[in-house]
């Protein structure tokens, strides 16, 4: 059975969760993962939206070099991207990349 992406999209979140926790990192991250885990559990906002949310956030505070997430957590961004552009979900122009839109 495969998963639908409202799982897919937990599943990313809560590995890259699981892996900052414990990790010397800007708690603002760990806050924008953890408000993404509750809107996709509750599934009050598409899958798409939360990605494309989380990812802009975490770019917000990533940009100055300084909170490095490794390699792994890099490719679970480029899978929450990805997350944010399928299954044909229409929204306005202002969605991945505008980093205006985030939690």
């Amino acid at each position: 059975m495969s998963k639908t992406i409202n799982e897919q999209a937990f599943e990313i979140i809560d590995e890259m969760y699981n892996d900052l926790a414990h990790k010397e990192i800007d708690q603002h991250i760990k806050d924008i993962l953890l408000i993404a885990a509750k809107h996709l559990s509750t599934e009050d906002m598409p899958a798409q939206v939360v990605a494309a949310k989380t990812v802009n956030g975490i770019t917000i505070w990533t940009m100055n070099g300084k909170n490095l997430l490794g390699n792994e957590n890099a490719e679970r961004i480029r899978k929450l991207m990805r997350i944010a552009r399928s299954e044909g979900y229409k929204w306005n122009a202002t969605g991945l990349g505008s980093l205006g839109v985030q939690f």
